[in-house]
């Protein structure tokens, strides 16, 4: 029901109007009335009436001054006008301020109720017409957001070059130039909003691939200075940790990275790290003594473990080692169990890439099962570096031994690429996944061994597919778009134009077409 308000200087009109309609039976809310406009702006604050029904001659303040300032105030307040016959210049005044019905007196309660029907009409068909609005708003606003979310997703899976990605971002209104960038991966156990600091104090890009997990694209000037920042930012959200043990996070770092392209590697290492984070994070909640020794294991720069592991020589494991628990060496404050975590850490680190590269070699596995029992029983700072160079020196030469599989993972992607090409939803992860490889290490021999990045590869995969279409068939060039993999015929359009140099028109109007 709509409230009604009514301002009269004639006490008689206030009472006669005010007993003469069945309010609540009518659909209305009689809400108060008042002599004047100055002793009735305080009311009409206090009861919010939908609707004001105002005379125009009163004193003090006039029904003129009381509209204007209702218009105002309290725009959406429907304001009807009480008006003798010989007041025709203060109803065009009032037609000014835009008024919504006009009554000459006298009136009748039946005429006043008629008016008052059409104006609560006209509240419902507007009422009705701002929720279609919002509603709509509401739609663009998360298709907006679907839209944006799928291009900085598609972005850190390097499905972009340098300018196609400035252009497309641009159509969605996202700045991504930048000297320098790097990839945080945040999944929370809790509060989701617990980690909104990160894009509300720092230059970066948010967006979610899955619930509760939100990934930052870091953006700034210089390297050495998003270096820091990101260790603040690990430091914070361990702080956050410690203070809220219902909130944990698992989180993954990339290194920083110039140009756009670099986005996917760092991407990919985020993606890494977060992943090695699981599942050491599995193992060790098992465990109530572990929340001390979990933050002091981030001392341990597990990222560069994961490195060495891939590309580091056996010549060089005595300094690695070295270098990588010097923490244990220079610190006389950590807790016993550190020492335990840590080799846990550096352990399952190590069967996780053992799982990626999947060696089969049963004499390898068997001595490293047989290491991984002595962890446990370490106490001294020596035997940990004992422990890590015998470990490292087993898995570096099984690694080194499977070097050849590295290339027969390559080539498996390659055929992959070759025979799912039509696939819009393919991807560094899902290639990666289809070979058994990991994607950051799949990115890296790709690239090193085709000279083209793995999306590179595809691109020009699906064109040389498009043009046996548009040469041997008659089919249309979106249908040729979608056959081969674009979701998107325009975008299709101008990768086309830029690879060959013709567009599809003149591409096929320079060949021999047959019909199908």
């Amino acid at each position: 029901m709509k409230k009604v308000f009514l301002v009269d200087d004639e006490m008689a009109i206030r009472e006669g109007i005010g007993k003469s309609i069945n309010w609540n039976q009518e659909g209305f809310i009689y809400c108060g009335d008042a002599s004047d406009g100055e002793v009735a702006l305080p009311l009409i604050e206090k009861t919010q009436p939908d609707i004001v029904i105002t005379d125009i001659k009163m004193p003090f303040m006039d029904g003129l001054e009381l509209s204007r300032i209702l218009r105002e105030k309290m725009p959406s307040v429907k304001i009807i006008i009480l008006s003798g016959h010989d007041e025709f210049e203060y109803a065009r005044e009032a037609m000014r301020i835009q008024v919504t019905e006009y009554c000459l007196k006298p009136v009748s309660s039946q005429d006043l109720l008629n008016v008052l029907k059409k104006v609560a009409s006209k509240i419902v068909e507007e009422e009705i017409t701002h929720k279609r609005v919002s509603a709509l708003e509401e739609q663009v606003l998360q298709n907006k957001s679907a839209s944006r979310d799928k291009f900085l997703y598609e972005l850190c899976e390097g499905s972009f070059s340098s300018s196609e990605a400035i252009k497309e971002g641009a159509t969605l209104n996202i700045n991504l130039v930048s000297p320098y960038y790097y990839v945080i991966i945040v999944e929370s156990t809790n509060e989701t909003n617990a980690i909104d600091w990160i894009e509300n104090e720092y230059n970066c890009l948010r967006f979610n691939r899955k619930s509760k997990e939100s990934i930052f694209i870091m953006m700034g000037e210089s390297k050495q200075t998003l270096e820091q920042e990101s260790e603040q930012i690990r430091q914070r959200l361990l702080e956050q940790e410690e203070n809220n043990l219902f909130n944990q996070f698992i989180m993954g770092f990339g290194k920083v990275e110039s140009r756009i392209q670099g986005i996917a590697f760092s991407f990919s290492e985020a993606d890494e790290e977060k992943s090695y984070s699981m599942m050491i994070q599995k193992y060790s909640s098992k465990d109530p003594n572990n929340i001390e020794s979990k933050k002091e294991l981030q001392n341990f720069k597990r990222r560069n473990l994961i490195d060495f592991l891939k590309f580091g020589l056996e010549s060089d494991i005595p300094d690695f080692v070295r270098t990588y628990s010097s923490y244990l060496e220079n610190s006389i404050s950590h807790s016993p169990f550190t020492t335990y975590y840590f080799l846990i850490d550096f352990t399952l680190t190590i069967s996780h890439y053992l799982k990626e590269i999947e060696t089969d070699e049963i004499e390898v596995m068997h001595q490293i099962n047989q290491l991984e029992v002595k962890a446990s029983w370490i106490r001294y700072y020596k035997d940990v570096l004992t422990y890590m160079e015998e470990m490292l020196s087993l898995v570096l030469s099984a690694r080194n031994k499977l070097s050849s599989r590295y290339s027969s993972s390559v080539q498996l992607a390659v055929d992959y690429l070759n025979e799912n090409y039509w696939d819009s939803q393919i991807s560094l992860q899902t290639v990666g996944e289809a070979v058994n490889v990991s994607a950051s290490y799949l990115s890296h021999m790709f690239s090193q061994e085709t000279g083209k990045t793995l999306i590179e590869f595809l691109t020009l995969t699906r064109i040389e597919k498009a043009k046996e279409l548009l040469k041997n068939t008659n089919k249309k060039t979106y249908e040729i778009a979608h056959e081969v993999g674009f979701s998107d015929s325009q975008y299709f359009c101008r990768t086309f134009k830029k690879i060959t140099g013709l567009t599809t028109k003149q591409f096929k109007n320079s060949t021999q077409v047959y019909p199908v």
